[in-house]
C-alpha cells in the first residue's frame, strides 16, 4: 500500500466529500485497503474487475449466500471450467455441495449432461490426522461443520431438471455412478479422506481434457485436502493448476 503522507489524506478526504463517483470509489477501496491492513495480513485486489460488473451473477449468488461474499471468486472461476468443459462428453459431479451455490452456477452454464451432487448434509465427518496439520492461528475443523439441509439444496436447485442429488456419506454412493464418464467434477469437502476417496473415483472416468475443481486446495485450514490432491498428481504424474483463489485444478491428460 503506498505511504501515506498529509498531502494523501486530504486529497482522499476532498474527493470523499466532493469528488466524482470514480474519485470516491477510489477513496473506499483504499480505505477497506487500510482498514484490512491494520488487522494483519489480510489483502484486498485491485478493484474495476469486470466479472464484478455481472449484476446477475452476484444476485444470484447473493440470494444462495446471503451475507457470505467471501467464495464469489471461486463460484466465478467455476462456472468458467465449465463452460470450458461444454466442448467435452460426459457428466458433471459435485462432492460437497452446501447449500447448493455452485451447483446453480454449474448447471447454469452447463450445456449437456447430468450433474449428480453427492453430500451428507450432516456437515463434516471427523477430522482424521492430516486435518490437524495446521498452525496456531488457524481455526480447525470440527465433525457437523457447514451442515445444512437437504431441503435448502433442492430449493435453490429448483429451477434446473439436468441435476440428480445422491445423499449420504462419500464415498457410499459413487457406487450409482461407476459407469459413468466426467468432463468436469467439483470438489469441497475439506478434509483428508473425502477428498482421497473423490478423487480415487473421479479421477479415472475423467475424459480427456477433462477437469477436477478443488474448491479448497490452496487453503491453510484444509491441509488434509491439499496432503490428499498432491498424493494423486504424484501417482498420476500430472500437475495441480494453483489458483490466487485458493482453488486447484487437475485436467486430465
Amino acid at each position: 500500500m503506498a505511504m501515506i503522507t498529509p498531502s494523501r489524506v486530504g486529497r482522499a478526504i476532498k474527493w470523499l466529500v466532493a469528488g466524482n463517483p470514480a474519485q470516491r470509489r477510489r477513496v473506499r477501496h483504499e480505505l477497506a485497503r487500510a482498514a484490512a491492513a491494520m488487522f494483519g495480513d489480510y489483502p484486498i485486489s485491485d478493484d474495476y474487475k469486470l466479472w464484478r460488473e455481472d449484476k446477475q451473477f452476484l444476485d444470484d449468488f447473493n440470494r444462495m449466500s446471503p451475507g457470505n461474499p467471501y467464495s464469489q471468486d471461486r463460484k466465478w472461476t467455476l462456472r468458467e471450467f465449465v463452460k470450458l468443459s461444454n466442448a467435452l462428453p460426459g457428466d458433471l459431479a459435485e462432492c460437497g455441495c452446501y447449500v447448493g451455490t455452485s451447483a446453480f452456477f454449474i448447471a447454469q452454464v452447463s450445456a449437456h449432461g447430468k450433474l449428480y451432487l453427492f453430500d451428507s448434509f450432516q456437515g463434516l465427518s471427523d477430522p482424521d490426522v492430516p486435518d490437524a496439520d495446521i498452525a496456531a492461528d488457524v481455526m480447525p475443523w470440527s465433525a457437523g461443520d457447514l451442515s445444512t439441509s437437504e431441503a435448502t439444496l433442492r430449493r435453490h436447485l429448483a429451477c434446473y431438471d439436468s441435476i440428480e442429488v445422491l445423499p449420504g456419506w462419500i464415498p457410499e454412493r459413487f457406487k450409482e455412478v461407476v459407469d459413468h464418464q466426467f468432463r468436469l467434477v467439483h470438489i469441497d469437502v475439506d478434509l483428508y479422506k473425502p477428498t482421497r476417496d473423490s478423487l480415487e473415483f473421479f479421477y479415472p472416468r475423467l475424459v480427456k481434457g477433462g477437469f477436477i475443481v478443488m474448491d479448497d486446495y490452496g487453503f491453510k485450514n484444509c491441509p488434509g485436502a491439499t496432503r490428499a490432491a498432491d498424493e494423486l498428481v504424484a501417482s498420476h504424474r500430472v500437475e495441480i493448476l494453483r489458483l490466487t483463489t485458493g482453488q486447484g485444478v487437475i485436467t486430465k491428460p
